[in-house]
């Protein structure tokens, strides 16, 4: 059970590690810092595998204490093995408090995490329309049959008026 909790306990440090970088990825994005956006990447990927690990082993421990207690290893949960432990009373108020610091972590970089995809898809949308009326610029630019001087250019127009002033 120990193992567990410190397993735990390390995972919800490493994602509490996250949300400031989250929060300066934020940043990052409002200001278009597209070299901080590389290096804050490169940092999520390194955590990611960390975090990675950390769930791994998480979830070896899980099966290991589901087999013990004769559950299901695919579907228990962390209040299950909480309910296992009516008889330490310490552990399992220590398991729940770190579970419930856990939820609220992940919660929190949850949210954080939302708000940056919105942010993303928001710059997204604004370059994709960016793009497009540059090229419904060009376009217009190009099939324009006029000069700068507004005179016909591309042989369309009469080079002489058809009908004479003097008359």
């Amino acid at each position: 059970m120990e193992e567990l909790m410190e397993t735990l306990t390390k995972e919800e440090k490493l994602y509490s590690e996250l949300i400031p970088i989250e929060e300066e990825k934020t940043r990052a994005i409002v200001s278009n810092d597209l070299d901080k956006m590389q290096s804050i990447t490169d940092t999520e990927r390194e955590m990611v595998d960390k975090t990675t690990a950390l769930e791994a082993k998480r979830e070896e421990i899980a099966v290991n204490i589901a087999t013990v207690l004769g559950k299901n290893p695919k579907t228990i949960t962390l209040e299950e093995i909480e309910d296992s432990l009516q008889k330490q009373p310490q552990d399992r108020k220590k398991l729940q408090q770190i579970h419930d610091k856990l939820k609220k972590t992940v919660e929190r970089l949850r949210t954080v995490n939302e708000q940056n995809k919105e942010l993303l898809q928001e710059s997204m949308d604004m370059v994709e329309f960016n793009m497009n009326v540059m090229r419904s610029a060009q376009m217009t630019a190009s099939s324009s049959n006029y000069g700068s001087d507004a005179s016909e250019v591309n042989g369309m127009a009469p080079q002489h008026p058809r009908f004479d002033a003097t008359q």
